[in-house]
């Protein structure tokens, strides 16, 4: 079904559509022409609507198209709907297989927030505080997109390309994010983060993926959040650890590398050099629970 009325987003007069279809989603965006904003649980959107610091002609509510929600699990790969919110995707079997993703989903905001944001809009809204892209760039995903003319994958890492902006065209719709399946024997990962009092957001975040073999480490990403203009992979990091012992002290030590690859600011939350010391602190933290998830013991 497709639906038109005013009014129905937090008070403002644009039209409002609610497609029952990806096609007749990304038809509506094409023919808005840059002017409709694509909305599903509205946690981040519509704050910014009444605040004003977004405006549009049109909103496309895409939470009633099938196709966009829940968590699919293959023989070698994960995908994640779009309009899946946090609190199932901390309820799905997957936040214990990759347990970094319940671990972001549990610290998100408030309950309202978890039962009604989505993992679509943190991808789509690029904010390099949000919780959930960290993990996700650990995972090595990719984002899911779809327009008139057909569907395309980006790495994460390529689609956020500044704070608050995205490789996402005008017509575009974000559908979801895939990775590949981890190996339950073997991998294990997690997220840490330190979160203002005040606002809930957070002042740093890191999350790990490790994979083990033989007490060493076979292959480990790690990616911190709100410490640059997107979430960044600490590789200096992850080149430190990479075929050694998935011990404390090499974690440790390889976690003091951490600020390498970071560009944290000075803000109300804190100074850079706070949050480049918070952040090596994350970094090992999330390596020795990661580690630990992955059947070591560091």
């Amino acid at each position: 079904m497709t639906d038109g009325r005013a009014d129905a987003t937090g008070g403002t007069e644009a039209d409002y559509y609610r497609p029952e279809t990806v096609a007749a989603a990304c038809r509506r965006l094409h023919e808005a022409d840059g002017r409709a904003r694509v909305v599903a649980g509205g946690q981040t959107l519509m704050p910014l609507v009444r605040q004003g610091l977004v405006d549009a002609d049109a909103f496309v509510d895409v939470s009633a198209i099938p196709e966009l929600s829940g968590v699919a699990v293959a023989d070698d790969r994960t995908s994640i709907g779009a309009t899946t919110t946090y609190a199932e995707l901390a309820r799905h079997d997957l936040s214990d297989r990759a347990a970094a993703l319940g671990d972001a989903c549990s610290v998100v905001a408030d309950r309202q927030v978890r039962a009604l944001g989505t993992v679509g809009g943190a991808v789509a809204h690029g904010d390099p505080t949000f919780d959930l892209l960290a993990p996700l760039c650990a995972l090595a995903a990719s984002v899911e997109l779809a327009d008139p003319d057909g569907r395309r994958r980006v790495p994460l890492g390529e689609f956020l390309v500044g704070h608050l902006r995205t490789d996402r065209r005008e017509n575009e719709l974000v559908t979801g994010v895939t990775f590949d399946r981890l190996d339950p024997e073997r991998a294990g990962t997690a997220y840490e983060r330190h979160a203002a009092v005040e606002s809930g957001r957070a002042t740093a975040g890191a999350a790990a993926v490790v994979t083990l073999a033989d007490g060493a480490v076979e292959r480990v990403r790690v990616a911190c959040s709100a410490v640059a203009d997107t979430p960044v992979r600490a590789h200096a990091v992850e080149n430190d650890l990479v075929g050694g012992p998935a011990t404390d002290a090499a974690v440790a030590t390889a976690s003091e590398r951490a600020p390498e690859d970071i560009d944290p600011i000075d803000d109300e939350a804190g100074s850079a050099a706070y949050k480049r010391r918070l952040a090596a602190t994350l970094v090992e933290r999330s390596l020795l629970s990661a580690v630990r998830r992955a059947g070591g013991s560091p």
